[in-house]
């Protein structure tokens, strides 16, 4: 409090001078002089580091003041100003350069949260610009200039900061970034990954965690170095990963193809089947291997399919062999079944391959309605196990209601 009032004094001590300027006992330069030296070492916070001085300067010039209005003894107010503007340059001298110093602490700070927002990518000029004024700033208060080292190293502060916000305003580059990275880990976990890339799969999630922390306390240059890191695995990872699962496939592929050869399946799904496979096989020389990947599950799905006819074919042949064995001519059975009575139709199935046969095939043949297969499938549930699996030769009641 006492400080504020001897800057109010100060004021009005120089009104009162100035009223009385005419007198040409009034020391206006002496006075002057210490205002000047006041103000300066007020420039640079005298009053923090150096109060000692500073308030000892205020209370001189208010003395000088007193002995010139009160007392009217000129000598001692010329006196009082002088050691006034000594105190005030004592206190300069003293805060100056803890001032600067504190100044270049401050633009050494902003430069290093903008070099944490990643601004030597993100905002380039005005970060290498920041990184300019600070050395120069350095070099000025090395050579004790301490005005230049207080300029320059304002116009660092400022730079950094503009640096800084310039480079949070592009924080949306590593958001995409994690995204992709995102992404490319979510194609690598749709398949079996651990027997090929394992360790690429833990570093780039391991990194992608790293990067999504520093995206959300805006430490952007760890976030960038913790993403390009984790893109590198993760492209590794799905390289890889896709690349084994593709020859894994083409092998299960080519399995399921001579089990169908060997059970005596349909011909013309092993012919699909040797299709697909062939262009499985062309799509993996390419290094197109999701290409590839598709068309050997498509080749397992009909090398399969077909395995499963040859089965239910061969099932059929031994329950054929079975009636023939018990006396029962297969031509008699097909002819007794073969007539209607009053409850049921009678009827042969077809093949597969040449009739597409099926339950519902049949019911829109006899009912319209092809929805109505349950029919059929509860009228034969001695013989029909399976409803999607009807055997050619097999003769099935229809009924008539």
């Amino acid at each position: 409090m006492k400080q504020k009032l001897s800057l109010i004094t100060i004021v009005a001590l120089f009104m009162s001078l100035f009223i009385i300027a005419c007198d040409d006992k009034v020391p206006i330069q002496e006075f002057s002089k210490a205002k000047e030296a006041i103000d300066l070492a007020k420039s640079v916070n005298a009053d923090q580091y150096s109060p000692e001085e500073f308030n000892d300067a205020n209370d001189q010039l208010i003395k000088a003041h007193t002995a010139l209005v009160t007392d009217e003894k000129y000598d001692d107010s010329v006196a009082f100003s002088q050691e006034a503007e000594k105190k005030a340059m004592e206190a300069y001298n003293k805060s100056v350069v803890l001032y600067v110093s504190d100044s270049l602490k401050k633009a050494e700070e902003a430069i290093s949260e903008a070099e944490a927002a990643y601004a030597e990518k993100l905002s380039p000029d005005n970060y290498a610009q920041a990184k300019e004024q600070y050395a120069a700033a350095n070099e000025k208060f090395a050579g004790q200039d301490y005005p230049a080292a207080l300029a320059l190293s304002e116009e660092a502060y400022n730079s950094a900061v503009k640096a800084k916000e310039d480079s949070l305003d592009g924080k949306y580059q590593l958001k995409v970034k994690i995204d992709e990275v995102r992404s490319t880990l979510a194609k690598v976990k749709k398949y079996d990954y651990e027997p090929y890339a394992r360790d690429k799969f833990d570093i780039a999630s391991g990194k992608l965690r790293d990067a999504e922390r520093s995206y959300g306390n805006e430490s952007l240059k760890d976030g960038f170095d913790a993403i390009e890191i984790a893109k590198i695995n993760a492209d590794a990872a799905y390289a890889a990963t896709i690349k084994g699962v593709a020859g894994k496939k083409l092998s299960e592929a080519e399995a399921a193809l001579n089990q169908a050869k060997s059970n005596g399946g349909d011909q013309d799904d092993i012919d699909a089947a040797n299709e697909a496979l062939a262009r499985a096989k062309n799509a993996n020389d390419r290094g197109n291997y999701e290409d590839s990947i598709a068309y050997s599950d498509e080749a397992i799905r009909l090398a399969n399919s077909s395995t499963e006819e040859g089965k239910a074919v061969a099932v059929a042949k031994d329950d054929e062999d079975s009636d023939n064995a018990s006396g029962e001519d297969e031509e008699e059975v097909a002819t007794t079944k073969g007539r209607d009575d009053e409850n049921y139709y009678y009827y042969t199935v077809k093949t597969w391959a040449k009739d597409n046969e099926s339950l519902s095939k049949i019911a829109k043949e006899y009912y319209k309605d092809a929805r109505a297969w349950k029919k059929i499938y509860n009228a034969n549930r001695d013989r029909i196990k399976n409803p999607d699996l009807i055997k050619p030769g097999w003769v099935l009641r229809i009924p008539k209601k």
